[in-house]
């Protein structure tokens, strides 16, 4: 059942369109509205009303809610039907490879998301899908919703939405005990000592991913080679990460390699604490800068001795911290820790965002107090507490940025009834009853 949800909620995600009704429909099936020449049927609103019910895990609702989400829908596929009928009139198109790369994202999230493509496949035969079936259905909902977005950039004034330090003030005001609670957060140092500190793993390991490197390099498939012989998650995808700015990349070294690679190129050997790694660039958006890669991951594999080395080494560095030693001055000069500052500073994370383990080690540590050494699979780390804050409502100065969307948020919709209202004097709107 929660697979199902899944699968369910993704596609509900991709747009809030039905699938343009098909030519023939069950007899019991009925017009309930028509937009110019557009008809929406019964079955259309019924789809919708079982996808809301899966996203928000309700088996059953009461006859009024049925009613209350009935009369949204409907209400929210005239307006769309409307602007696109408005599309039309203004000669709107949205080119077919600008939709397919979206269907594409789509598509990988859901493998992804449910875990690799066998896992699915599965799912896809559970719910009476083909992959094609899929990308049709992906394709006219993304493509409904492109032309929605295409209009409305077109002729929805966003400039004329002025927001000033006082309105926002006043709508955090008034909406802030609606704002989730700010979770349990904990600032954190930490000194990781990888398995790449032995020179005798990090040949071994490079002249693994050397050999590889040479079979992609000479036309063997990344992707196969990725599902043989990749140690990451995304192995079973063929090492395929989807779509991500080069930015984003916390790795400074992937960073630049997604920048500078040419389509199809296969990056040198990336070191880091997990091990070698080699990248490729299958595509490039240059309208939103993303760049959807694979990966190979070789990592570190020490012998009995090499961990022993590396572990002493970690307990001496632990014990100078004990005996007096600046924290981040050890960190800077001996950690390799992938995503830490100077210092070795992680910032504010949310407790529960971190693994198990870890969460545990700092429910018996107060502020200022350092781990024992502890054992990962890619090394030793040390950790120091440095603060930690309850869960307490956020403060206007922490969601400023996401209040002004929010409230720009709500204006638009504003914006968008008076637009959406001026359509329906322009276009035959019928409605019939239900």
């Amino acid at each position: 059942m929660k697979k199902r949800f899944l699968l369910m909620l993704i596609i509900f995600a991709v747009a809030n369109l039905a699938v343009d009704a098909p030519a023939e429909r069950e007899l019991l099936d009925r017009v309930i509205a028509v937009v110019e020449d557009e008809a929406i049927f019964e079955s259309d609103i019924q789809m919708l009303i079982t996808q809301m019910m899966f996203q928000q895990g309700r088996t059953s609702m009461t006859d009024a809610e049925h009613q209350e989400m009935y009369n949204r829908l409907l209400e929210e596929m005239i307006n769309d039907k409307l602007v696109i009928t408005q599309a039309g009139r203004l000669d709107v198109d949205i080119p077919f490879d600008a939709v397919e790369e979206r269907v594409n994202k789509a598509i990988n999230d859901n493998v992804q998301a449910l875990g690799g493509e066998a896992v699915f496949e599965s799912q896809l035969e559970r719910e009476g899908f083909s992959l094609e079936s899929l990308r049709a259905l992906y394709r006219q909902q993304i493509r409904n919703r492109m032309l929605v977005e295409e209009v409305l950039r077109m002729e929805v004034d966003r400039g004329a939405i002025q927001i000033s330090e006082e309105d926002l003030l006043d709508f955090y005001e008034e909406k802030k005990g609606e704002f989730p609670v700010r979770p349990a957060v904990v600032n954190l140092q930490t000194i990781f000592v990888g398995f790449e500190t032995s020179d005798h793993v990090k040949v071994d390991t490079r002249a693994k991913i050397d050999e590889i490197r040479a079979k992609a390099v000479a036309g063997e498939s990344f992707a196969d080679l990725a599902k043989t012989y990749s140690e990451d998650p995304s192995a079973p995808l063929g090492g395929d990460l989807g779509f991500v700015k080069p930015e984003d990349l916390a790795e400074e070294s992937f960073a630049n390699a997604a920048a500078n690679l040419g389509v199809g190129e296969i990056s040198e050997p990336i070191l880091t604490a997990f091990g070698y790694h080699i990248l490729q660039v299958t595509e490039r958006n240059p309208g939103t800068g993303e760049v959807r890669l694979r990966h190979i991951l070789i990592r570190m594999s020490a012998s009995e001795e090499d961990i022993q080395i590396i572990y002493t080494n970690a307990t001496d560095i632990h014990a100078q911290i004990l005996g007096g030693a600046s924290f981040g001055e050890m960190a800077d000069k001996y950690s390799t820790a992938p995503n830490a500052g100077p210092g070795g500073d992680l910032g504010w994370l949310r407790i529960g965002d971190l693994p198990e383990f870890f969460q545990d080690v700092l429910s018996g540590m107060k502020p200022g107090d350092v781990s024992q050494v502890l054992r990962e699979s890619a090394g030793f780390r040390i950790v120091k507490l440095v603060d930690q804050e309850d869960p307490r409502p956020y403060e206007y100065e922490e969601i400023q940025d996401e209040l002004r969307r929010l409230y720009e948020s709500e204006k638009l919709e504003d914006v968008y009834k008076v637009y959406v209202k001026d359509l329906r004097n322009r276009f035959s709107v019928k409605v019939y009853q239900h």
